[in-house]
């Protein structure tokens, strides 16, 4: 599943589909997006959800939730992507650093 944006066939609330398609346009317009932003985003999305099926067990239909599942878990992969890819940058500038002290304390 690409992430495409989310229409009233797919979603038919458009508080969850406003959601969807901030997430989807976060992340598929910039190849440099802002993973807190979309964390941020993904639990209002989440939150908003799980609020209006604890209303209304039936707010989404079958077919509607099969879809979330499936953009969610997209979602999920890539942020976990973008969280390696974080995590080895981290690395690589405190490896850099290190390297950097010790060859400063041999001068």
């Amino acid at each position: 599943m690409s992430l495409n944006r989310v229409t009233s066939s797919q979603v038919k609330d458009s508080e969850t589909r406003a959601y969807c398609n901030e997430l989807v346009s976060l992340i598929a317009d910039s190849e440099d997006w802002d993973i807190e932003q979309a964390l941020n985003i993904h639990n209002q999305l989440d939150t908003y959800m799980g609020e209006s099926l604890k209303h209304n067990q039936s707010f989404y239909s079958e077919s509607e939730l099969e879809f979330l599942i499936a953009f969610l878990a997209k979602l999920s992969t890539i942020f976990d992507s973008e969280k390696q890819k974080l995590a080895i940058e981290i690395i690589k500038k405190q490896k850099s650093k290190g390297a950097v002290s010790k060859y400063k304390s041999n001068i």
